[in-house]
């Protein structure tokens, strides 16, 4: 028996940030089911991935994310900064050996930086991976790279996209609760401008990806404010190709001090199974997150509304750095774990195309 807000839901009612708050605490397992039913009806059974790696090309950062093992400051004996020809060499050499379809270009908010190395970054990586995407940056190196070099959102997005980025990651959204955000990435943007990069990007046709990451200092109010919130600026742009969710990863974090434990595989499902039921088919993707969850809860992500598998992330160096290790997975690993699930794979390109079916 499903409860009347989990049928007003399904029958795509447009839920507040309190009717969403709601959904988010029901039981678990209709919640699944219900997000299943929704997502066969769009999908029917497929199930799609994309061979990619993330390129980090610096792990110097000044924003110093509470949250984050990865960044070093500036002048850190183990800070580094790829080159842009070291870049397009380490991507050419992943093409390689994988045949990537795009690139995922992630770093962090470099004071020696300007846009000038993002531009010749992207048309090195087009030179030598032409057939790669380039999934590249956040708003939050778009809000710096603005503020260096006195430009607005749209000269510096125009720069980048005439310089090869095809679409931007949504990194730095966390949860768009700006008393949250004060506790965990207190020198980070607020959860307005994150917003505003990304409708300035869609309304230039520059096609994003909404994030969230959960499991810290939010509250289950906070979760359903940060959704609704991702929900309106769809509405308004349609700008949005997908939306993933990944808990927070304790570990070598400042932030583990206070939150030492991580979220279960359950707050993933649930998360999953709500984005579902709120975004529909008006932002049809949802990952299943393996990278911090592991493949067995992205497995059954896929039977709680999520209708991607991810990318293979070849290369990534961000999770490894919390202390969690992180498997390799190939392209025949991915066909093989959709398969075990009774799904059908298919292989998509950047912007959720299919490719290729197995």
């Amino acid at each position: 028996m499903m409860s009347d807000i989990v049928e007003r839901a399904l029958s795509g009612e447009a839920l507040d940030i309190g009717g969403i708050e709601e959904l988010m605490k029901e039981d678990l397992w209709i919640l699944g089911k219900a997000a299943a039913h929704l997502t066969e009806s769009i999908f029917k059974g497929r199930v799609t991935f994309v061979s990619n790696m993330i390129l980090n090309y610096t792990n110097v950062c000044t924003v110093a994310c509470r949250f984050c093992a990865f960044y070093r400051p500036p002048g850190h004996p183990e800070a580094y900064v790829r080159s842009p020809e070291e870049a397009a060499r380490a991507a050419a050499e992943v093409h390689h050996a994988f045949g990537i379809r795009q690139i995922l270009v992630q770093g962090g908010v470099n004071p020696e930086l300007d846009v000038e190395y993002y531009e010749e970054m992207f048309r090195r990586l087009k030179e030598r991976v032409p057939d790669a995407a380039i999934h590249g940056l956040s708003p939050i190196e778009v809000d710096y790279l603005a503020k260096r070099g006195r430009m607005s959102y749209r000269e510096v997005l125009g720069r980048l996209r005439d310089a090869g980025m095809d679409t931007m990651a949504g990194g730095g959204g966390e949860i768009l609760v700006d008393r949250v955000r004060r506790i965990i990435a207190p020198r980070k943007m607020s959860a307005d401008s994150w917003l505003k990069v990304m409708e300035v990007a869609h309304g230039m046709g520059i096609m994003t990806n909404a994030t969230m990451m959960y499991g810290h200092a939010e509250t289950v109010r906070d979760r359903a404010e940060h959704l609704h919130r991702i929900l309106e600026l769809q509405r308004r742009t349609r700008g949005f190709l997908s939306f993933t969710a990944w808990n927070f990863e304790p570990g070598n974090s400042e932030l583990t001090r206070e939150f030492p434990y991580p979220m279960t595989a359950a707050t993933l499902l649930r998360t999953v199974a709500v984005a579902r039921l709120i975004f529909r088919d008006l932002l049809p993707n949802i990952q299943s997150s393996w990278l911090t969850n592991g493949l067995e809860a992205a497995r059954m992500a896929m039977r709680f509304g999520a209708n991607d598998f991810g990318g293979t992330l070849f290369d990534e160096m961000v999770i490894p750095a919390t202390g969690l290790h992180a498997a390799t997975v190939t392209r025949e690993r991915v066909v093989d774990v959709i398969r075990s699930m009774g799904m059908r794979p298919a292989e998509r390109d950047n912007w959720y195309r299919v490719i290729a079916e197995y």
